[in-house]
């Protein structure tokens, strides 16, 4: 694999859906070793900036990141997006731009019990690390509603989908 972690087929978008605790981050800094993408993640930054991550510049933080990730790739630079990607017209948009811009993609759904991600959320909670949030189980439970699950069809869509149980 080269610098764009596409075996010199040009740039690769990398996405993360997934929910708090499902193993993104890990995965995510795993993958940016492996092909030499650049990472983004909107709670690290926010954690940089020591803003709250609930702090209403939050929206405006992750447009600005999304405009540099597609800079990246306009300039052949391998992205991954470490957010969860809960919506699936979020995922529509960045797959399709990627897509314009010549980008190989690449998905990772992380399909994990919600009694399993609250185990390892309270770990997490006890113990945070630097760019964490803190999430409560009612917060989770509000995440989970939120999530919009893909199904097959919209994971054949990705030039390669990782399903993590």
């Amino acid at each position: 694999m080269d610098s764009r972690g596409n075996s010199g087929q040009g740039p690769l978008l990398i996405l993360f859906c997934g929910l708090p605790g499902s193993g993104k981050t890990t995965i995510a800094r795993q993958r940016a070793r492996e092909t030499g993408a650049i990472r983004f993640s909107t709670d690290e930054w926010m954690a940089d900036l020591g803003v709250d991550f609930f702090d209403h510049i939050r929206d405006g933080l992750q447009a600005r990141l999304d405009q540099l990730s597609k800079d990246l790739l306009e300039r052949g630079q391998s992205v991954i997006l470490e957010d969860g990607t809960w919506k699936r017209e979020e995922r529509e948009r960045l797959r399709r731009l990627a897509s314009e811009l010549g980008a190989a993609t690449e998905i990772h759904y992380f399909d994990i019990a919600i009694d399993e991600l609250w185990r390892r959320l309270e770990i997490r909670n006890a113990s945070p690390t630097f760019g964490t949030v803190p999430i409560t189980r009612e917060l989770l439970e509000e995440c989970r509603l939120r999530l919009e699950r893909p199904d097959d069809a919209e994971l054949s869509l990705f030039h390669r989908t990782v399903v993590h149980r």
